[in-house]
């Protein structure tokens, strides 16, 4: 027997069963009864669907393993069930042998889809989900009812309504919602960067590492075991850490980039908040008693008042934007072999259909900025929000990938991302896919934002003026999407711009883009020669 097989399952004095998912690894989230007993399941049918980063496997199954002892000593009774097949199968067979089981309302809409003919049928019982800070009632008088929804309309109302970080008169402390034109420095060195955390690995954690190795080892991605928080210790420790060296420079900082660290003073608090192991409310509360800079303050709030709270709201009112789409099933990628999920209803407004290159799974295209970012994520399966944004996906975007593709492998690669926040995250912000659902322009940017904000253009093999193609790719990009765009008011600076470029630069631009698409598909280094041609 292996370490955590001989010291779990203590199954005594068991009234109730309670179904414990993935990502509801919390004392919080269960049932306030007396005699219940906790269920966990881990099944290699949920490793089969992505090609999930092996980071990302081993720090969720690592949290699972340990939530279910720390709770089999809080006094639980646990059974802890491993499995190859899907939720729903396991749990109906264990609905056979034990009665009817309760479960908290899953995040994930892969997973309450999975388990709702059980809760049609009588034998599973849906419970309230504590974690969230705001309710569906709150979204619809916040930010409407129908779409196309804002989160800044959402946001307010949310501050209004629940008191946060209000002045006696009900005006925003410090005189506006968002403080986000301060939140926008470049990293200039002015102040230290903060040292990494680093966790010891025990002995439950050494053997699920081993397990993934072994058991995926055909997975993408690399396993940092000093990286992987996975008790509930290791997650007070980071958000202890994250408090005293990260928070009082998160505003300014927020949208950095820079090759000398990799996540700046970003918490990296989001992959054990999206499973549950430390609480949003914990993370509001805390901040809001710290003694920091109003703006970083105010911009650590908005991410989880915000834009958590509303991407959910969007996700599941829209039942994972299915409505009106095509299924979509992705193709499989730059050799890996795995299995992709079943095809999705996918929105694609600007019909994307390039197919995901290559260089998202390492090859190497020779542009720095996306070169590194990947190259994060498959080191670490973590890259803070601009460089998945305004490197990863807009990136992604100018080259035309298909929503769908992008998305999966943001949901494989990345350890906080699940369905409903990678969905609205790439598929509504990062690619436009969705329309003005949520989003009221693609967020879409040439060199300039990338040389303003990052360092990577003096290191680049690729000249920013010269031989750089993300600027023709930017407007290649606008061109073959202009009829979509010609109506948006957010557009209308960047469009009259596009109508005054000459039919040269047009073709120029539209050449560039056509020698990137070919050079990353076949995951080859783009020439600065040939691309300095093109472009003279």
């Amino acid at each position: 027997m292996s370490v955590f097989t001989s010291a779990i399952g203590h199954l005594a004095g068991v009234d109730t069963w309670h179904f414990v998912s993935y990502d509801q690894l919390s004392r919080d989230l269960l049932p306030e009864v007396d005699g219940i007993g906790l269920i966990f399941v881990e099944t290699s049918w949920k490793a089969s669907q992505l090609p999930y980063h092996k980071q990302k496997l081993a720090l969720l199954l690592s949290n699972q393993r340990h939530f279910a002892l720390e709770m089999q000593e809080a006094g639980y009774p646990v059974r802890y069930v491993f499995s190859k097949k899907e939720y729903g199968e396991v749990l109906a067979e264990l609905c056979d042998e034990l009665g009817g089981i309760t479960v908290t309302k899953p995040a994930e809409l892969s997973l309450r889809r999975s388990i709702q003919p059980l809760v049609e049928a009588g034998h599973l019982t849906v419970l309230e989900h504590k974690g969230w800070l705001t309710t569906t009632e709150d979204f619809i008088k916040g930010a409407g009812e129908n779409a196309p929804w804002r989160m800044d309309k959402f946001y307010r109302y949310i501050r209004k309504n629940y008191s946060i970080m209000l002045e006696d008169d009900g005006k925003p402390v410090g005189g506006k919602w968002s403080l986000d034109d301060e939140n926008r420095l470049p990293w200039d060195g002015a102040v230290d960067l903060p040292e990494t955390l680093r966790f010891e690995p025990d002995e439950i954690t050494l053997e699920v590492i081993e397990m993934v190795e072994k058991k995926y080892a055909h997975h993408p991605g690399k396993i940092v075991a000093e990286n992987l928080p996975a008790s509930l210790e290791d997650a007070k420790r980071l958000w202890d850490w994250a408090k005293a060296s990260v928070m009082y420079y998160f505003g300014p900082y927020e949208d950095a980039m820079t090759q000398e660290h990799r996540t700046l003073f970003h918490t990296t608090m989001s992959s054990l908040v999206n499973f549950g192991r430390i609480m949003p409310s914990t993370l509001l509360n805390d901040a809001l008693a710290l003694d920091i800079p109003l703006n970083s303050k105010e911009g650590f709030v908005r991410q989880i008042i915000g834009w958590r709270e509303f991407v959910h709201h969007v996700h599941e009112l829209t039942d994972g934007f299915a409505t009106g789409s095509t299924p979509v099933k992705a193709r499989p990628a730059a050799g890996w072999e795995g299995e992709w999920p079943a095809a999705k209803i996918t929105p694609n407004v600007l019909e994307n259909s390039y197919e995901l290159p290559p260089t998202f799974w390492g090859e190497k295209s020779g542009m720095l900025c996306l070169d590194t970012a990947v190259s994060d994520v498959v080191e670490t399966g973590y890259a803070h929000h601009i460089p998945r944004l305004m490197v990863l996906a807009n990136i992604g975007n100018l080259l035309g990938i298909h929503p769908r593709e992008l998305t999966d492998w943001f949901w494989a690669m990345f350890t906080d991302a699940y369905d409903w926040v990678v969905e609205p995250n790439v598929l509504a912000m990062g690619t436009y896919a969705v329309g003005e659902v949520m989003t009221t322009k693609p967020y879409v940017s040439g060199t300039p934002y990338i040389k303003k904000m990052g360092d990577y253009c003096g290191d680049c093999s690729l000249h920013f003026k010269k031989s750089c193609p993300i600027s023709d790719m930017y407007w290649n990009f606008l061109e073959e999407n202009q009829d979509h765009f010609r109506g948006n008011h957010r557009m209308a600076m960047p469009m009259r711009t596009l109508a005054k470029r000459t039919q040269q630069a047009k073709d120029t631009a539209k050449e560039v883009t056509h020698y990137v698409r070919q050079q990353m598909t076949k995951g080859e280094i783009l020439d600065p020669v040939i691309l300095q041609s093109i472009k003279s």
